[in-house]
């Protein structure tokens, strides 16, 4: 029997907090680590995991003051979504995408929600 896996692109630091058995309760799961050099489309990401609360300050230098790193990252992850994907944290993506809040206190509000202490959405 062949297993396709499904992958979960894993964003900010802090990778060595989450187990491997944790992220193989999403199984069958490859857990692809987006770095700073950005998004592969190479892959047609499945879930989201943001690793940290302030996981955006990894991708951006400028974050305080302009959010365009941050929204073009974000909108590479969601055209590299997998067909179907009902990854909850997409649903995240997509909805701040669709009504960016005015200021950036709240665009940084709505980043750090990303975040899932848990490892329960992804």
């Amino acid at each position: 029997m062949a297993v396709s896996n499904r992958f979960i692109a894993l964003l900010g630091d802090g990778r060595e907090r989450f187990s491997d058995k944790q992220l193989d309760q999403e199984w069958p799961t490859e857990p692809i680590v987006i770095d700073a050099y950005g998004v592969s489309d190479a892959y047609r990401y499945d879930g989201y995991v943001f690793l940290d609360e302030i996981w955006f300050s990894k991708y951006s230098r400028k974050w305080l003051e302009d959010s365009a790193e941050i929204d073009q990252l974000l909108i590479k992850l969601v055209k590299c979504a997998a067909e179907g994907c009902q990854s909850e944290n997409l649903q995240k993506i997509v909805a701040y995408l669709a009504e960016p809040p005015e200021t950036m206190d709240e665009v940084v509000r709505v980043w750090k929600g990303f975040y899932d202490p848990e490892l329960k959405a992804i």
